[in-house]
């Protein structure tokens, strides 16, 4: 069991000017932010992450990310969900809107949904190597 509480966050805003509505697209059968739930899926299952939620600020992403098994345990503010905003602003607000419920988190591991393919044994092994470090 790991010592440290890690909160898993999937960044899925519903805005892209890239590929439109690219969180919800397609990759090889799934959506793409499907791969990212399943990551996390697994990571929690494992007992890496105390938590993993969706912070996304549309709700058709908010639906699917339900349906397929996600915390989706509020909704993104939209000045965190700017072209121009930074990972740290919904970050900042998703420790915000848990810690009442969850307390203090140690870490925030991130996994976006633009990076689909990940081995969750070697993230597994990265966050106890960190975990003994402390």
């Amino acid at each position: 069991m790991q010592s440290m509480r890690i909160l898993g966050i999937i960044p899925a805003r519903g805005g892209s000017k890239g590929i439109p509505r690219k969180n919800l697209a397609d990759v090889c059968g799934k959506p793409l932010i499907a791969y990212s739930i399943a990551t996390g899926r697994q990571l929690l299952a494992g007992g890496t992450l105390a938590r993993c939620i969706v912070s996304t600020d549309d709700y058709e992403i908010a639906e699917r990310a339900k349906a397929l098994g996600a915390d989706v345990p509020f909704m993104r503010p939209a000045a965190a969900a700017t072209d121009t905003a930074k990972a740290l602003a919904y970050v900042l607000h998703a420790l915000d809107a848990l810690e009442p419920q969850d307390g203090v988190y140690d870490a925030v591991m991130l996994l976006q949904p633009t990076s689909p393919i990940r081995n969750s044994a070697v993230i597994a092994e990265a966050v106890a190597r960190l975990a003994v470090s402390q």
